[in-house]
């Protein structure tokens, strides 16, 4: 008997901010905007952040960047939660699916992927990536060492 494949199409990509794209609250990791600029040509993209400085403060930062015109949709809030997920979906036109969450903390965009049925790709690099996963958040889809991976394994 033959095995059964299953190909999952990625069709959004919702991030993380500090760790994933930012290496802190002044400066993007050096590859970050051509990953964000080439992903966007095939991808539906959007951005999660929680603000613990205020969230004034983290827009700022995001808007700074430049990247805010490669988002469908940038959520900045004091707490990460699946509506917000799934109003990216909703702003992506995608399904969890189809769509990839990129995050370095386990406990919270990989746990909110896992529950909603998403992709969920681990930056098991920096100061996180000693947080591994456990019954509570699951296991990634991937672990990748950073975002610009993405460009290799999201051919």
């Amino acid at each position: 008997m033959k095995p059964k494949l299953i190909f999952k199409m990625v069709k959004g990509i919702i991030f993380d901010w500090i760790g994933t794209l930012a290496k802190n609250r002044e400066e993007l990791f050096p590859y970050s905007k051509k990953v964000v600029e080439e992903l966007s040509t095939s991808y539906r993209l959007s951005l999660i952040s929680i603000a613990g400085k205020g969230i004034d403060n983290r827009r700022n930062e995001i808007e700074r960047s430049g990247l805010v015109r490669y988002f469908d949709l940038v959520i900045v809030d004091l707490l990460k939660t699946p509506q917000q997920y799934k109003e990216c979906m909703k702003a992506m036109s995608t399904i969890p699916n189809d769509t990839v969450i990129v995050d370095d903390r386990m406990f919270r965009g990989i746990k909110i992927g896992n529950i909603l049925g998403c992709q969920t790709y681990w930056i098991k690099n920096g100061k996180y990536g000693d947080e591994l996963p456990n019954k509570e958040t699951g296991q990634p889809t991937k672990i990748i060492n950073s975002i610009e991976d993405l460009l290799e394994v999201l051919k």
